[in-house]
């Protein structure tokens, strides 16, 4: 069982960090279409596996309905794809709305939901000549996540619920004990602050709790160990951690020149598809050794997104 809660995808974003992230390189990767097609963009994503499936997604998408998408996955952390774009190397990318506040316009994120969020992000594009899609249902985002056992044998359903327990064994990454939105937020905000601080490597939080290292944990909300394990994210009603859905950003210049309404129809009508679950689901299957390209291409025909859009 699941519960949604959580959120500090936004520190780890921006240094190109991600769990379950695998090949962290520098790979440009090509997925491209045919030269002849007439409206060409070129989007970059991040390293890590989710952002990979979204470039995929949108691609596929894109080019379903006339465009000629060239791919260019793992160009780097949050900061570095908003300077490629700056700087004409590529026409958009794959943005999360809290990274956006915290890590390229170095605003607070802590209390704002996703409207907010949206809503700020989108203020801050619009100053950099830079448009924003419409954002997915999902957020990718930072929670405490414990066991469904541990959960409930203590009534627990949110972080405060948590704090009320008394002593309690915290795993998580080695920077996340010092940092505001991590334990020192979590201390701060819920009063979490009678813990053991049990530093992890980033991915083995969850064989940490399954063999009873530790009570609770750092967790993603898109974890592919989600779909499968038995695990529960505890609720963040502080909204400490902030928001995280996902949207495209393209250069205002670029929109014009490839039918804006055309282009961000497409796109919008990928996002409102990406649930939490689906997701989650797709980040499990490239986890697991299938490519992101099939995977992205089944999700697609599954939610009938491989035929044309009519978009007169």
């Amino acid at each position: 069982m699941r519960r949604a809660g959580g959120a500090l995808l936004a520190l780890l974003l921006g240094c190109g960090l991600l769990a379950a992230c695998g090949d962290a390189n520098d790979e440009r990767d090509a997925s491209s279409q045919p030269q002849g097609a007439g409206l060409r963009v070129t989007l970059g994503t991040q390293e890590f596996p989710e952002a990979r499936i979204l470039g995929e997604l949108w691609r596929q998408a894109l080019a379903v309905n006339g465009y000629a998408v060239d791919l260019r996955k793992g160009v780097g952390p949050a900061e570095d794809l908003d300077q490629a774009l700056k700087d004409g190397e590529i026409d958009g990318y794959v943005a999360y709305t809290g990274t956006v506040l915290s890590v390229v316009a170095g605003e607070e994120v802590t209390g704002l939901d996703p409207d907010a969020t949206y809503a700020k992000a989108k203020a801050f594009y619009a100053g950099q000549k830079m448009v924003m899609s419409e954002r997915t249902p999902f957020e990718n985002k930072d929670a405490v996540a414990v066991t469904e056992t541990y959960a409930q044998d203590n009534d627990l359903e949110t972080i405060e619920d948590l704090a009320a327990q008394g002593a309690v064994r915290f795993g998580a990454r080695p920077e996340f004990e010092d940092l505001q939105l991590g334990l020192t937020g979590l201390a701060d905000v819920y009063g979490l602050d009678d813990t053991t601080f049990v530093p992890l490597d980033l991915g083995a939080q969850y064989d940490a709790l399954d063999d009873g290292e530790v009570d609770a944990v750092d967790a993603f909300t898109t974890d592919p160990q989600l779909e499968d394990g038995d695990y529960r994210l505890l609720d963040d009603p502080e909204l400490l951690f902030g928001s995280q859905n996902v949207v495209m950003v393209v250069g205002e210049d670029k929109l014009d020149s490839i039918d804006k309404d055309a282009f961000l129809t497409v796109v919008g009508t990928v996002n409102r598809s990406l649930t939490e679950e689906a997701m989650v689901a797709m980040n499990a299957q490239v986890t697991d050794g299938r490519d992101e390209k099939a995977v992205a291409t089944a999700f697609l025909r599954s939610v009938d997104l491989m035929t044309p859009l009519d978009l007169d």
